[in-house]
């Protein structure tokens, strides 16, 4: 049994109960994000700029993760509202072997295609040498990652937020803490913000066998059959996060042409920033999705409706306030990251710019949660895709004929906003079906 009761009838309580600690985890991780920059920046414009675009090229196998586990989290929680726990172990394990396999494969493949894949991201030539001795070592990151997340996803949907919480802080704890050491302390440099993340991921992982080692919760193999839910739900959330990816590394690669090595930097470490508080809406997100698929798994309509007019009510005032100190704040922050005054000056711009898309951010979010806790995966993906996907593309062909590298931040602000509206239209649509997803817009 998970150690929240998913279905008590308190349900602002239990929104925060459960979503409060996978906030607290993904702040943890916009922090750890920020810190790695930060140090990075110290050596020079080039190590920051590899690390950026490398990042690029992690989202690609980590939206991988995230959608095997987010199929899990809300297959385990309808599970477990139905009554069924064999099952729930049933799915968690095949969910673990399927990430397992897929990083193995992955790391296999990242490893043979070095060179193409430097090639892809456009990486500047007087930063290769240096990349190439970074990227093996990302590659073990990224597999790593992909196993973690589906073990964090997995607990959430069994309602073990807090242990979620624990073990992210665990690793990006220990990561921060390792940074300086292994960066400056060893003499690392780049390499070292890399075997940090490595180290921790390793101790987080061993945690994480343990745990799951408990009769209750320890995994187990089903049928085969039992991915289908789980792909059905995951796979479009992948496909959005790899798509969000793209569009973020063709920004990247957009800003090398107009603006060159610099602004790859600072339009990276802009939206670096901007994760310390779209990642904390998105971790209190994941930790509220389980109490929808409950509820779907139960036939609970209306407690559907109410979480998500809760949602609806409060998110995106929460989420103008934080705009706004993040709008003010946009010059400091950009100070702390980089010494360069050129650098300093496009961070604020770009900073500003993507600070006033929080507010569409969650909307948006709201929405998607809705559409995978209901298994409504092509809308799920229609909206996912939406942002950085086929509502950026033609924000960037109107906005950089006009203003150059600047219209960057402008068109991901623009092409937020439309998504937020294609959201509302969403959830109106589905409410009125006959088979609803919950609140009316």
């Amino acid at each position: 049994m998970p150690d929240v009761d998913l279905s008590d009838t308190k349900l602002p309580q239990l929104m925060l109960r459960l979503g409060l600690p996978a906030m607290v985890g993904l702040s943890l991780n916009a922090s750890h994000q920020i810190v790695d920059a930060a140090f990075v920046g110290q050596l020079g414009a080039s190590p920051l700029a590899v690390l950026v675009l490398l990042a690029s090229l992690a989202g690609f196998a980590v939206a991988l993760g995230i959608g095997i586990g987010i199929g899990a989290a809300s297959s385990v929680a309808r599970a477990l509202g139905a009554g069924d726990a064999e099952r729930a172990r049933q799915i968690s394990g095949l969910s673990f072997a399927t990430a397992a396999v897929l990083a193995a494969l992955l790391w296999v493949a990242l490893q043979l295609g070095m060179t193409p894949v430097l090639n892809l991201l456009s990486m500047p030539q007087e930063t290769l040498p240096m990349a190439r001795a970074y990227y093996p070592i990302q590659t073990l990151t990224v597999a790593f990652g992909i196993i973690q997340i589906v073990c964090d996803f997995t607990a959430i949907g069994r309602g073990h937020a807090r242990m979620s919480m624990r073990t992210l802080a665990l690793c990006f704890g220990l990561n921060m803490v390792l940074d300086p050491l292994y960066i400056f302390g060893f003499g690392l440099g780049l390499d070292g913000a890399a075997w940090a993340t490595v180290t921790a991921q390793l101790v987080t992982l061993s945690v994480w066998v343990v745990w799951f080692h408990a009769p209750a919760r320890r995994p187990s193999l089903g049928s085969i059959r039992l991915l289908a839910p789980v792909l059905r739900v995951g796979m479009p959330e992948a496909a959005s996060f790899a798509v969000t990816t793209f569009g973020f590394l063709a920004v990247l690669r957009l800003a090398a042409v107009h603006g060159g090595l610099e602004s790859v930097a600072a339009l990276g470490v802009a939206l670096r920033l901007i994760l310390f508080v779209t990642l904390p809406l998105e971790g209190f997100a994941i930790g509220v999705q389980p109490i929808l698929s409950y509820a779907y798994g139960a036939g609970d309509g209306g407690r559907v409706a109410r979480a998500q007019s809760l949602l609806l009510r409060f998110a995106p005032f929460i989420c103008l306030v934080c705009a706004a100190l993040l709008w003010l704040g946009a010059h400091p922050l950009a100070t702390v990251m980089s010494d360069a005054p050129s650098v300093v000056t496009e961070t604020t711009m770009h900073l500003r710019w993507l600070a006033l898309s929080i507010p569409a951010f969650a909307i948006r979010l709201i929405g998607q949660i809705s559409l995978q806790a209901a298994i409504r995966p092509r809308l799920a993906m229609l909206l996912g895709l939406a942002p950085m996907g086929w509502l950026l593309w033609p924000a960037l062909a109107l906005l950089i004929p006009i203003y150059g590298a600047s219209a960057l931040p402008m068109a991901i602000t623009l092409s937020a906003y439309l998504s937020a509206c294609v959201a509302i239209v969403l959830l109106k649509i589905t409410s009125a079906s006959p088979h609803p997803i919950g609140v009316s817009a």
